[in-house]
């Protein structure tokens, strides 16, 4: 027997599920010029933790395409896990990146077959507006410079729990495999003393929550090496990789004229790293993802590499090396470079590099964007408040500007005539601005200069004379952007300006009443706030703010977060 509002259930059923196909429909808008990747979590379940995988179905749809095969289908879809991964990109933005675990080998997008990859989002690299360009071109020039292994990535579109989740990188992660670093896998808690020589991936990193050992860099900061394989170390390895690290950097702040620190470090692969980080000017380059191998036997030398996250380049038109100045800490690399054999290295590399495949990498910077305009387009549909408000090509060719100017600075210095670039033979450890005066912004204390526009006319303050200052506004011209920091920040508020033409990034912000204020000329500005000279980490930066108004911010910060901001009235 029916109930009486038998047909009302009907009809309200019908459209439940007709208003949730066409949700779905809706949430799934593709672009239809890549590959579709669709993944389920059982019972839809959030993927909330960066520590668990969840139990999904996959399949991924070719639509088409040439150069793609289909793998799976709606109707048989095959079986893989998923858990976040990343670090501020996992905790700062809701476009996250994933990682995946499939049952089975796949040759995902024509990659190597693996069950093990990487969901890039770049949500970081929209919101900076560099195009989805960053890890794309510094893995392209990797490969192109004769890394040993270098990561493949591939554009993809991914439909998440029937939601169009936007435009991703397929990525192979960096793991010991024959297709990946080929080298011996070594065995967790292994105790035979020869077989712990080698078989060794390790990272450079900042996050001391991962399994680590630490040493003090002579003597001094603290360094981080997670481990990635082994995964879980007997005594026997522990005290292995630490006597390997410590031998190292002691070698490293030594004679500069030594060979001995070659027997240890590869220095050929080093050379190539460090001139890839250096085109890319990627400022954490040697601070995080910096990644070390060692195979085993005999004379085996650690290497670096893979290289691994760009997110941190193309931010400021060239002038200087990456270890000089305030910037992040480089670990080691400041001192390696006072090596005249590896300089000289590095110029060989350089100019065997610049004058044969380098001018290849405009030639792939034009197929990418190609390949991924129209599902940019579709990704900042879903995701506009990490985009900017011109279309992609415009990003890309700004970005490709800043890497074009990089290339050329670096040959000017590594040129083969020697035209005073720096040969390693610098003994002033002070880096004393007198030793680069063409760069304006080394000194830390007597140059940067910060403007303020008052009475129609510009005025410059030289920050080593001013430490705040209270003014009137009249007639500004610009953007005034000012910020109520946290009561925490107990330093001298800074703010760090970057984009087109600007080539001063860090100036004094100046106090007025509660507010800190930065006054800028233009009509488009990417600023941070934060306090103390250089980079000193997430407690003490704010999140990157853009804006092409005067604005007032309300900045509020957790724990190590960067500081959260939200517009608010100037008036209060």
């Amino acid at each position: 027997m029916q109930p009486k509002n038998y047909n009302q259930m009907k009809r309200t059923l019908f459209f439940f599920l007709f208003a949730s196909m066409l949700l779905v429909a809706q949430a799934a808008s593709y672009s239809g010029t890549l590959p579709v990747l669709y993944i389920q979590t059982e019972n839809n379940k959030t993927i909330e933790s960066k520590d668990y995988y969840l139990n999904a179905t996959y399949y991924l749809d070719a639509m088409g395409l040439a150069g793609y095969q289909s793998i799976g289908s709606a109707s048989e879809p095959l079986t893989m896990e998923i858990k976040g991964r990343g670090n501020y990109t996992w905790r700062d933005f809701n476009k996250k990146p994933y990682r995946i675990k499939l049952a089975d080998k796949q040759p995902l997008l024509g990659l190597n077959k693996s069950k093990h990859f990487a969901l890039m989002a770049h949500a970081d690299d929209a919101q900076s507006k560099k195009g989805f360009m960053r890890n794309q071109v510094g893995f392209e020039l990797s490969r192109m410079i004769g890394m040993e292994w270098t990561p493949a990535t591939a554009p993809v579109e991914v439909v998440l729990n029937g939601d169009y989740i936007g435009l991703y990188f397929l990525t192979e992660t960096i793991r010991v495999d024959k297709d990946r670093v080929n080298i011996v896998e070594q065995e967790d808690e292994e105790t035979n003393s020869e077989a712990i020589t080698g078989g060794w991936l390790v990272e450079i990193d900042n996050y001391d929550e991962d399994p680590h050992i630490t040493i003090r860099e002579n003597g001094n900061k603290t360094m981080w090496f997670t481990y990635k394989t082994p995964e879980v170390l007997s005594s026997a390895q522990k005290s292995f990789l630490t006597d390997e690290m410590v031998r190292i950097d002691r070698l490293v702040y030594g004679d500069k004229n030594s060979s001995i620190l070659w027997q240890y470090l590869d220095m050929d692969a080093l050379a190539k790293f460090y001139i890839v980080q250096e085109i890319m000017d990627n400022y954490e380059s040697f601070h995080g993802s910096c990644y070390l191998y060692r195979e085993k036997g005999d004379g085996e030398k650690w290497k670096f590499g893979p290289v691994w996250d760009f997110g941190s380049s193309f931010n400021r038109n060239k002038d200087r090396y990456l270890f000089e100045g305030d910037v992040w800490h480089n670990h080691w690399i400041p001192e390696i470079c006072k090596f005249p054999a590896f300089m000289n290295r590095v110029k060989e590399i350089w100019n065997e590099f610049y004058n044969g495949e380098y001018s290849q990498i405009y030639s792939f910077i034009d197929a990418h964007e190609s390949l991924i305009t129209q599902a940019a387009a579709k990704d900042k549909e879903r995701w506009s408040q990490y985009h900017g408000s011109q279309p992609i090509g415009t990003y890309i060719d700004r970005t490709t500007n800043v890497l074009r100017k990089n290339a050329e600075w670096l040959n000017e210095q590594w040129k083969s005539s020697d035209n005073g670039g720096n040969d390693g033979n610098d003994d002033d450890d002070n880096n004393d601005d007198n030793n680069h005066p063409e760069n304006p912004e080394f000194n830390p204390t007597g140059t940067t200069s910060m403007y303020v526009w008052m009475d129609g006319k510009q005025v410059e303050y030289n920050i080593a004379k001013v430490d705040s200052i209270t003014f009137e506004e009249k007639e500004v011209e610009g953007i005034i952007v000012k910020a109520k920091v946290p009561a925490t920040w107990t330093e001298t508020i800074y703010a760090w300006i970057w984009g087109d033409g600007i080539t001063d990034y860090e100036h004094v912000a100046m106090k007025q009443g509660d507010w800190f204020v930065f006054v800028y000329e233009g009509t488009e500005l990417n600023i941070i706030f934060k306090q103390g000279k250089g980079w000193t980490g997430y407690p003490n930066q704010s999140e990157d703010i853009y804006t092409t108004k005067s604005a007032c911010y309300q900045l509020t910060q957790e724990g190590t977060a960067k500081a959260q901001f939200k517009e608010v009235d100037c008036e209060n």
